[in-house]
């Protein structure tokens, strides 16, 4: 059979195309009809670099509301012209909404042009008031293992070697 990842053909970036989050430069953005189950109007990100470092190609990127909205917050503008060359951590998570696959692509930060993250972040602590809700998370997704639940909470926080140890405990 050879590539599991070829059974599964898209035109667009798809969540099994990557492993490891990646960083892609926005080249454009714009509106267009796409057949999926049935044709639907969806804003697609074409990006500049045109092959991933393991030389497969870079396909264009469906956003959905969730992107939107992070490269809207961090950029602080809702004008999806503005949002070229605006550099976006690209990465695999669970999908909450239960619609489609089980896991899903996402914007996990956006990063300057000059590689300054855009979207600050606090650092994750102990006892803050969304600590119960971090724990909450690991536990309900320790399926996808520690080492995919520090990549997701790292686009939302700063985690310590020691916020890491002690969340480690939730997953094993």
């Amino acid at each position: 059979m050879g590539n599991w990842r070829n059974s599964f053909k898209s035109d667009y970036l798809a969540s099994w195309d990557i492993d490891t989050p990646v960083t892609l430069t926005i080249e454009s953005v714009a509106q267009k009809v796409i057949q999926l189950q049935k044709s639907e109007q969806k804003v697609v990100a074409k990006f500049v670099e045109k092959k991933f470092p393991n030389g497969e190609p870079v396909k264009e990127m469906i956003l959905n509301s969730s992107n939107c909205k992070v490269i809207h917050k961090a950029t602080k503008n809702k004008d999806t012209d503005s949002w070229k060359n605006i550099k976006v951590e690209i990465g695999v998570i669970p999908n909450k909404g239960h619609i489609g696959n089980e896991f899903g692509l996402s914007i996990l930060r956006v990063i300057s042009s000059e590689d300054e993250v855009l979207n600050t972040k606090s650092e994750l602590v102990n006892g803050d008031a969304n600590w119960d809700k971090v724990v909450a998370y690991v536990k309900e997704n320790k399926q996808i293992g520690l080492v995919s639940i520090i990549n997701n909470l790292q686009s939302k926080y700063i985690i310590s070697t020691n916020v890491k140890k002690e969340l480690s405990q939730y997953v094993d």
